[in-house]
Parts: structure tokens; C-alpha cells; sequence
């Protein structure tokens, strides 16, 4: 399934490469703070209590563009630190079967991920993007009532996830675009009995045979630069008066007047320091 995923994803950028030759490909940075958890998760905890990083490149190419709109398709590859936390809850250090009860839970999960995205943009402010993901996992980190058993529950982990994603960006400063994400598993990351994700299973409409899809669930602040966006083109359409009421074009040529003047002053002193 990974292997028809990644083939999709070749075939249809290439074929959207072939159709919009004399388009513009836009390289990509981001760096992004996680707050995470999963779902279905020890004692169901369920609380973004898992921070992490997100990093990593990309291409965005326009694939269909109106005057200030367009409609662009982007390919990312990102490291990904995904998971669920929770610190000491019980303070008593009660004991259970030799082991220290204290609540602590503590899954570090790291993907290598491949996002395609297609986006919604205002050139000039803001994009609004939905897609889907595969990633592969990379690390794994499981800790219960502080004692590491990673080695013991690795295997439980699947290695490939599919995510769906929807993300918002607003432009903040020329290339630089402050954005936010949010990522779903698809695909359960692991499938425990119901007996682990809560030892008190003899409550009612459960049984100790259930089983529960454990899922990420995600969202991330991030910070995009873009290498080659040409500034020229994000600059506003000159002033054009369409009302009737001469007073109100008067100020507004007075405003454009002043900003020409702030701007020239500006490009005198750069010229002065050099």
C-alpha cells in the first residue's frame, strides 16, 4: 500500500508538472512547534500534553491562477515528532504487582512524512490548503509509571501512517508566512486490548476483548519562508477611484501621496548610508 501511495503522489505531480510547464516552482522551509496526542491512548488521557518539533522542505507549484487568486498544489518532506504525555498523577506510590503507581505516561513517536497539499491562495495574504500524508516511523520512545518498556511494545507500532491534514497560512512579512496545521491519522498507529488503555475494563458496554485504534492527533504552529516568490507580483494594484464623492478621492489621493513620500524618504537614506 505505502509503495501505490508514493507512486500516486510521483504520478500526479508529474503529470500537473507536464500540464502547467510555463508555471513557477516555489521551493519551501518550515519549522513548526507540535502539540500532540493520540487517541486511544493510555487510560485515555486524550490532552495535548506531547510538544515536539516539526521541520522540513518543500515545492509548491500554481496550478491555476486569476488575477490576485491561485489554486496551488504543494509537496512536502518533513520530520515529524509526534505522541502523548502525562506526568506523575499519583503521588502516593501506591503498589500494584511490584510496580509504582503514578500515572506517568510518556509515547515519543518520530515520523519522516511526505504531505501533499493542494491550497486556496489570496497571493497578497492569506492560503487556506486540505491533503493527505504518508509517513514512516523512525523512532519510538514508550514509558508507563516511568519505567521504559519501549523494547517490550515496539512491535505493536505500525510502520506506515496515512494522515489527513488542513492547514491555514497568512503572510506576515514579504516571503515569510505564519501558518497552522492540523493531522489525523487515517490509519490506526497501533491496536491494543481494551484491558490496556484502561486496567478498570468490567465497566459497562465494554469487555475485556475489545480493542481500541490508537490514532495521532495533532496540531502544529509553523513558520514557512519561500525561496523564489517574486515580491513584485505582491504588490497592491495602484489606486483607482470608482465612487462619486470627490472628498473621499481627495483623502485617498492624499493618503497615496504621503505613503509615495514615506517611501522615497525611505530610499534617500538607504542611499545616504551607503
Amino acid at each position: 500500500m505505502k509503495k501505490y501511495f508514493l507512486i500516486g503522489l510521483f504520478v500526479i505531480f508529474a503529470t500537473l508538472t507536464n500540464v502547467v510547464k510555463a508555471q513557477t516552482f516555489l521551493g519551501e522551509a518550515f519549522v513548526g512547534y507540535n502539540l500532540s496526542q493520540v487517541s486511544g491512548d493510555h487510560w485515555g488521557i486524550m490532552e495535548y500534553h506531547r510538544s515536539g518539533v516539526q521541520a522540513g522542505v518543500g515545492v509548491i507549484h500554481p496550478v491555476w491562477k486569476k488575477d490576485k487568486f491561485s489554486i496551488d498544489l504543494s509537496l512536502e518532506v518533513l520530520f515529524n515528532m509526534k505522541g502523548s504525555y502525562q506526568g506523575k498523577k499519583y503521588h502516593d506510590g501506591s503498589v500494584v504487582d511490584s510496580t509504582v503507581i503514578t500515572g506517568e505516561y510518556d509515547l515519543r513517536l518520530n515520523y519522516g512524512e511526505v504531505p501533499l497539499m493542494i491550497y486556496f491562495s489570496d497571493k497578497n495574504l492569506a492560503s487556506v490548503g486540505i491533503g493527505v500524508s504518508y509517513g514512516r516511523l523512525t523512532y519510538i520512545r514508550l514509558k508507563e509509571q516511568g519505567i521504559d518498556i519501549t523494547n517490550l511494545k515496539k512491535d505493536e507500532f505500525n510502520k506506515d501512517e496515512f494522515n489527513i491534514l488542513a492547514d491555514v497560512k497568512i503572510r506576515v512579512w514579504k516571503r515569510l508566512k505564519l501558518g497552522f496545521r492540523y493531522s489525523y491519522s487515517l490509519t490506526p498507529i497501533r491496536t491494543i486490548p481494551y484491558s490496556e488503555y484502561n486496567p478498570n475494563y468490567a465497566g459497562e458496554g465494554h469487555s475485556s476483548n475489545e480493542m481500541i485504534k490508537q490514532r495521532n492527533d495533532l496540531f502544529t504552529l509553523r513558520l514557512t519562508y519561500v525561496f523564489n516568490e517574486r515580491l513584485e507580483d505582491l504588490q497592491p494594484d495602484p489606486y483607482q477611484y470608482k465612487g462619486d464623492n470627490p472628498k473621499f478621492h481627495n483623502k485617498a489621493v492624499e493618503r497615496q501621496r504621503r505613503k509615495l513620500e514615506r517611501k522615497q524618504a525611505r530610499e534617500e537614506r538607504r542611499k545616504n548610508r551607503q
